[in-house]
């Protein structure tokens, strides 16, 4: 039996996410300095599941004791991206590789071709490790796609290989119709230890359900990488145990007092790298561009000088934030920024207000050369709040009670 298929046993036990637990494993692998194929790391795996699941049917699965795999997360996200459809680019790929030439598709393993025989079954048909393989079906897996001209093909997996390493489980498998991923960027303590900044990611639909607003304080169960620095959504139970601090009892042994805790300074203190000035948003763009994304966001503030809450096609608002130490060009608009606004955060302020921006930042050509950078917002941290996105002036009516 093959490690993949040792893996994805596991994880089906553990009801853990394919991806999470070739991570797990991967870190056993460096931390014993051993390859995936080793059969002791295999032997390690093996025990590493027993251990889990023991633990959660012993109840303990959120205690320090063993080698749990679910931890406790304390603490408040300082971003949270909307979520993405991840196989969107995948399967557009794919349908446009199989339109341009289908044959090559299909032997380069980007593709497989689904023809109905006379019994109202699928002949399935792809290459796979650069082998021809036939198979039937009763049903298409749910990422089949039919052609106008009657033709079906499958998206397929034809990610052989990590950056890593790591042989991909999913290899040679049709892509999902969907997958949504959500990342962010999460501020606070695992398991009762140092408050520090972490990666977040989590997938599938719990992952479009989980939306705390950042800055507000949470508890949730988490997976975390041994890394110590990535942590991930796990199936459901993340979004299930995801508790707002403010609604616990004071009493209870899980409340947390933050009442010592200054947002403003935790920003400064812990994610200085991050801090970019309004007038030096176009530069850091051109810096950070080439950075993994998980690295390139920017952190900055302003003053709201404009609201438009009219959703545009993607459900984004528009605000418009200025620095009023700086000097405005009124002619050319320069010294304001455009911020997109996701559906999922909350917006409770009004012009006026100052406001602390977290997002990554985006640059477009224009008939006239590069415009303005502008941020694809996923955090808003008000430090000064006036009146309220919804308060727009009535016009007067006049009185005709003598008419």
């Amino acid at each position: 039996m093959s490690y993949e298929t040792e893996i994805e046993n596991g994880a089906k036990v553990l009801e853990m996410e394919l991806d999470e637990a070739m991570e797990k494993y991967a870190g056993i692998c460096q931390e014993n300095n051993l390859t995936q194929e080793n059969p002791v790391a295999i032997s390690l795996w093996r025990n590493y599941v027993a251990n889990v699941k023991r633990s959660k049917q012993s109840g303990n699965e959120g205690s320090t004791g063993g080698d749990s795999l679910y931890k406790n997360a304390f603490g408040f996200f300082v971003s949270l991206d909307a979520p993405r459809d991840m196989m969107s680019w995948n399967r557009n790929k794919a349908k446009e590789a199989f339109l341009r030439d289908s044959d090559k598709a299909l032997e380069e393993g980007i593709v497989a071709q689904a023809t109905e025989n006379a019994l109202g079954k699928f002949v399935i048909s792809r290459y796979h490790n650069r082998q021809y393989q036939e198979k039937i079906v009763s049903a298409l897996p749910e990422g089949a796609e039919t052609l106008e001209d009657g033709r079906i093909y499958i998206p397929l997996d034809a990610t052989e290989s990590y950056m890593s390493g790591g042989k991909n489980a999913n290899y040679g498998k049709p892509l999902p119709k969907e997958q949504y991923r959500r990342a962010g960027i999460f501020y606070g303590s695992i398991m009762g230890g140092e408050m520090k900044p972490y990666y977040f990611s989590y997938k599938n639909q719990p992952a479009v359900d989980f939306q705390p607003q950042p800055f507000t304080w949470v508890h949730f169960i988490c997976v975390a990488n041994d890394n110590g620095e990535d942590i991930y959504g796990a199936t459901t139970k993340t979004l299930n145990s995801l508790t707002l601090n403010d609604s616990l009892d004071p009493e209870s042994e899980a409340y947390r007092d933050v009442s010592s805790y200054d947002i403003q300074e935790i920003l400064v203190e812990k994610f200085s790298d991050k801090l970019t000035p309004l007038v030096e948003l176009d530069r850091r763009h051109m810096a950070i561009q080439t950075l993994p994304a998980k690295d390139r966001y920017i952190i900055t503030d302003g003053t709201v000088c404009n609201m438009n809450m009219t959703p545009t096609s993607n459900g984004n608002r528009i605000i418009n934030i200025t620095d009023l130490n700086a000097e405005m060009d009124y002619e050319n608009d320069t010294g304001m920024v455009t911020c997109w606004i996701p559906e999922h955060l909350e917006l409770d302020f009004g012009i006026g207000s100052t406001v602390i921006v977290i997002g990554r930042t985006s640059q477009r050509q224009g008939e006239d050369g590069v415009e303005p950078a502008t941020i694809n917002t996923a955090g808003i941290y008000v430090t000064t709040r006036h009146g309220s996105p919804v308060d727009v002036p009535v016009p007067a009516e006049e009185d005709f009670d003598w008419f």
